[in-house]
């Protein structure tokens, strides 16, 4: 495969997921679930006849990149004094100069107290997909519908349940002052995870609040105005949503056509140094700033931090001796969890299974079973840009895919087959820097890291893994777009030869 076709297919999904995640940073304060822990309700400072209509641009590096609309009336179906709240975003950008984006679409209904009753959101464009939520007592019931399949949770509240808007949206400033601590946690419907939330007020800039909400290790930061208006918040990684006319929208919306920004620019890593040839790398050194990498876990065997305070990293290909390997299939209780199916890893799906079973054969080495399935994604699965988050039996149908397809139908197949495995995320180098990628671990006595994507049976030293996790960890990659750097010391290939440059 020539190289260009290589480069394009790692970027990816990863990207849009986390700036997904920060996009939920920002919008959890136009439409997403929160549950109110610890600290005083704010249920009594809410009027009883509020109404919003509410339009805010969101923009990354001063680029506008998307909108949020927001409709709060009273619920005209039933003769309750309830609420509806309907909020609408979009995100438009480009890869490989492609015009795409996303929706949510989300339709919320809240009783007279401002408490959930039930919800449904639709996201569409880079995810396909419906999530449904019902109130039962102090349970909220989410299911996720994508293609086939359903995923299902249940939650536990308690009765102090809100919508965002029910809390700065719709809260008119009663109260509020200098000082003031929430806990929260907001449901994140790509992950159907209940993810938490600090938020603090620590100042007033003439006649605004000025709030800091923490979220996955990202701090944003919300000016409130005198009518408890949010009317604009920002991330230190470049991400800002302020309050804008309808018109001022249509105006962006328009232009975007042709000035949306360019994805893999605004998130690629251009390096100090280069690499000759980054797939033969079997050790390399690299001096990381913009992060602190003493915040992100490591191995310690494939990747050390070899000192901290300067952020200097090595990292290494290894490849596992085949004979010490554990077999098939593991049964330990240790690493259950990397058996176990999720809303995207339907590795129960009988196709799956069936799949599975027919590539490794009678094989219950663990290490040859994975480099077997590793083999298979390679050739099986067509290398192309795919605008969509996988569900691995949907991969397995349709046979192609980025990087993030090719992790997805891995990580199902060897799942099946009692490998237990996850996904890594953080950044590879191709011709001209790092770019965000995602590759499989494997555990066959250790952890052993493939990249189908690359035909690679042992991912080499240029993976940088920051995040070990599915989808849901994937959010904190948020606080490394933008701000992480990457000065490459020393490189080496399989024979121990300097491959790149040094200094």
């Amino acid at each position: 495969m020539r190289k260009k076709s290589i480069t394009k297919i790692i970027i990816h999904l990863v990207i849009i997921i986390s700036w997904i995640g920060v996009m939920f940073l920002l919008v959890e304060k136009e439409g997403l679930i929160r549950i109110q822990t610890e600290e005083a309700s704010f249920r009594t400072f809410i009027p009883k006849d509020i109404e919003l209509d509410v339009w805010k641009g969101i923009y990354i590096n001063d680029q506008w990149i998307g909108y949020v609309h927001t409709i709060l009336n009273r619920d005209q179906t039933s003769n309750s004094d309830g609420h509806v709240v309907h909020s609408f975003s979009f995100l438009r950008f480009k890869m490989f100069s492609k015009l795409t984006g996303m929706s949510i679409n989300s339709l919320q209904y809240l009783d007279s107290e401002f408490r959930l009753i039930a919800f449904n959101a639709r996201i569409a464009g880079m995810a396909n997909m419906v999530i449904k939520g019902k109130r039962l007592g102090e349970k909220v019931v989410v299911s996720i519908h994508h293609n086939r399949n359903t995923y299902t949770r249940t939650f536990e509240v308690g009765d102090e349940l809100f919508l965002d808007q029910s809390i700065l949206s719709i809260y008119r400033g009663k109260g509020l002052k200098v000082g003031d601590s929430y806990t929260l946690t907001i449901l994140n419907p790509l992950t159907a995870n209940a993810d938490q939330i600090k938020a603090r007020v620590v100042g007033k800039d003439k006649e605004n609040f000025i709030m800091e909400t923490k979220f996955a290790s990202l701090t944003s930061r919300a000016w409130i105005d005198e009518n408890g208006l949010v009317i604009r918040e920002e991330t230190p990684n470049g991400w800002v949503m302020k309050v804008e006319s309808e018109d001022q929208i249509d105006h962006y919306l328009s232009q975007s056509k042709s000035t949306a920004v360019d994805i893999i620019k605004e998130t690629s890593v251009r390096s100090q140094g280069s690499i000759t040839n980054p797939r033969q790398v079997r050790s390399l050194t690299i001096k990381v700033s913009g992060i602190d990498v003493n915040a992100f876990s490591f191995d310690k065997k494939r990747q050390k931090v070899m000192d901290g305070e300067k952020g200097i990293i090595n990292i290494s290909a290894i490849t596992p001796v085949a004979e010490k390997a554990i077999e098939i299939p593991y049964t330990g209780d240790t690493l259950k969890k990397y058996l176990e199916p999720s809303p995207w890893i339907d590795c129960q799906d009988p196709a799956i299974r069936a799949k599975a079973f027919e590539i490794i054969g009678d094989e219950t080495n663990s290490w040859r079973a994975a480099q077997k399935i590793s083999k298979w994604v390679y050739q099986n699965v067509s290398k192309t840009y795919s605008p969509g988050i996988p569900v691995a039996s949907s991969v397995l149908l349709n046979r192609r895919g980025d990087c993030n397809e090719h992790t997805t139908m891995f990580i199902a197949l060897a799942r099946a087959a009692g490998i237990p495995t996850e996904m890594c995320t953080g950044l590879v180098y191709m011709k001209d820097g790092f770019y965000y990628h995602a590759w499989p671990k494997v555990f066959i006595g250790t952890w052993a890291h493939i990249d189908p994507t690359f035909g690679q049976t042992v991912a080499d030293a240029t993976h940088f893994e920051l995040i070990s996790g599915g989808f849901a960890a994937q959010s904190k990659l948020a606080t490394t777009i933008g701000m992480i750097k990457i000065e490459i010391i020393q490189a080496f290939g399989s024979r121990l030869s300097p491959v790149g440059s040094q200094s």
